[in-house]
């Protein structure tokens, strides 16, 4: 576990709902205390196409250090090799290899122009901005942010698309796991959002 993932732990747990294109389909919880226990990790550390949560196509990239004006992970985010989507390669399809209920991943400098869409096969289930799960996101704040399927849904690919600079991301997580009974409020008003990190501002 990196230094930045054991201090979400530590963090106040709080459900939101975000505006989705179909809000009753798929919420958002934020920090680790949301994620499922057989939940399948992708860290990024050793990255292959072949990877355990399923294929990215066309690709992505992956960086062990920023590079100023095209992809930044907060500098007090500790992990090491991270994954991203430049506005240039997307969008970017993430295929599961099978129907999902849970997708989890760290989101770096959550922006507005960031976009994360759910989709059942050519269906498209759910779609957030960085603005739907984090209020006035502006590329200042990173959160771990848990999507969970409503009962009688699921999902098999997902898309990550940026429209400038890039969408940062990594510890991604996914699984079959069925919606927990206490986060079924995916109906009800923003209860509450946490948020945590600090990134240095990009440079142009």
């Amino acid at each position: 576990m990196n230094k930045f993932v054991a201090g979400l732990l530590a963090l106040p747990m709080l459900v939101a709902v975000a505006t989705t294109a179909n809000a009753a389909s798929i919420g958002v919880t934020t920090g680790t205390a949301f994620i499922p226990a057989d939940a399948v990790l992708e860290d990024f550390t050793s990255y292959t196409p072949t990877s355990p949560i399923g294929t990215f196509a066309p690709g992505i990239g992956i960086a062990t250090t920023d590079k100023a004006g095209v992809h930044v992970m907060p500098f007090s985010v500790d992990t090491g090799t991270y994954a991203y989507v430049s506005k240039g390669e997307s969008p970017v399809t993430l295929y599961l290899g099978g129907d999902m209920t849970y997708f989890g991943l760290l989101w770096g400098t959550v922006d507005s122009y960031n976009t994360i869409a759910f989709y059942s096969g050519s269906t498209l289930i759910a779609s957030f901005t960085g603005s739907d799960v984090l209020a006035g996101a502006d590329g200042t704040a990173t959160i771990y942010a848990n999507f969970w399927a409503a009962a009688g849904t699921t999902f098999d690919t997902v898309v990550f698309t940026s429209t400038e600079e890039a969408f940062e991301f990594d510890n991604v997580r996914v699984a079959a796991t069925p919606l927990p009974a206490a986060l079924g409020l995916f109906g009800s008003a923003i209860i509450g959002l946490g948020a945590f990190g600090i990134r240095r501002r990009r440079q142009a």
